[in-house]
């Protein structure tokens, strides 16, 4: 009796360890896993990922954007994978990234899947935190918005946009360059956000940080360029659409659709290239315990359909080629990279405030 126990018991042990192994082994090495799966013919890959998923049941996800959006989102993907538990975090950008830095600091591997401002990727990638995914929808993105390695696969971006009240600004004063600001036209009539280091990145990697810099000098000093404290682009493009300002240098595009649709006396024109802010990215931890399930949501969140519903529900930016915006600029874009910018980040930051007293 006391052997039959004994070989039930080990038995019971190696069925556990067989069960088990599945999840730790692909969480131990999630982007080998996601490799090799990857090298399978589509229909095959996609089964695996299937059985997978139906196995974990669950994906863990750590996000910025709004919560209503994402359960948008959530709902489109849950349609095709409904034995799919998403369970959504919602933190700001910087929580997202501060969050999961201080749990893999722990030793604690809770999340499977973060979607976060674009500049806190170099970060988590040196701390070894992301795992390098190369979706099969990464071919359909923009340029400018994935990197061939498999760490930087964006979803969303604002692009910007000067936005100018139609009854204060004649339709021969619209500017046409950021170079046409420097018109006396102007002076004292220019508003900025007083922390628009992402447009300054941009202008630097146009201009030259020489040339950008004396460029927003002038802004400043003989523009009388006005900076608003504290106040989203939103509010900033209601005050421009109430007449307190002419022209927001900085505006961002959906703002701009959206108050001009409701009637506001405003506008707006592109500049070629059109800066695009640093994207809002998504990735894959590197100790994911859900890898099957994760690269669901990942390839979802890639798709067509998905950013349709962004585009078309949510009015963003979205990153396919295949998915028009609602204002498309119909000029070159010049995407703000946050690997590049995320690692000199607090350099731009320095230089704004140097340059304009903010």
């Amino acid at each position: 009796m006391r052997a039959f126990f004994s070989n039930g018991f080990v038995f019971l042990l190696v069925a556990i360890c067989s069960v088990i192994s599945i999840p730790l082994r692909a969480s131990g090495d999630v982007e080998s896993l996601l490799g090799e799966i990857n090298r399978k013919p589509a229909d095959q890959r996609l089964k695996v990922l299937m059985e997978g998923a139906r196995r974990e049941g669950v994906v863990y996800y750590y996000g910025s954007t709004s919560l209503s959006d994402t359960q948008e989102l959530i709902k489109g993907f849950n349609k095709h994978y409904p034995f799919v538990e998403v369970r959504f975090t919602r933190l700001g950008g910087a929580g997202v990234a501060t969050k999961v830095i201080n749990e893999y600091r722990a030793g604690v591997h809770n999340v499977d899947f973060l979607s976060l401002r674009g500049t806190f990727l170099p970060e988590l990638i040196d701390r070894k935190i992301i795992a390098k995914y190369v979706s099969p929808m990464a071919p359909f993105l923009r340029k400018g918005f994935a990197d061939t390695e498999g760490y930087l696969s964006s979803i969303y971006a604002s692009g910007y946009t000067m936005i100018y009240n139609t009854r204060r600004v004649r339709p021969g004063e619209v500017p046409k360059s950021y170079e046409d600001l420097l018109n006396p036209r102007w002076n004292g009539r220019l508003v900025m956000d007083s922390e628009e280091y992402d447009w300054l990145a941009g202008m630097i990697d146009l201009l030259g940080e020489n040339r950008a810099s004396a460029f927003l000098k002038r802004l400043v000093e003989e523009q009388r360029l006005k900076f608003l404290r504290g106040g989203s682009h939103t509010h900033m493009t209601q005050l421009v659409a109430a007449g307190e300002h002419d022209l927001l240098i900085d505006g961002y595009v959906h703002n701009a659709v959206d108050i001009k649709a409701k009637g506001a006396p405003i506008d707006f024109v592109f500049t070629n290239p059109t800066i695009v802010k640093p994207p809002s990215v998504i990735a894959i931890t590197s100790k994911a315990s859900h890898p099957h399930a994760v690269a669901l949501l990942f390839d979802y969140k890639l798709s067509k359909e998905s950013h349709e519903i962004m585009a078309h529900k949510q009015a963003r930016w979205t990153t396919r080629r295949d998915v028009k915006w609602i204002a498309e600029p119909g000029t070159d874009l010049h995407v703000v990279s946050p690997l590049k910018w995320g690692r000199g980040y607090n350099d731009v930051v320095v230089l704004f405030r140097k340059i304009t007293g903010q």
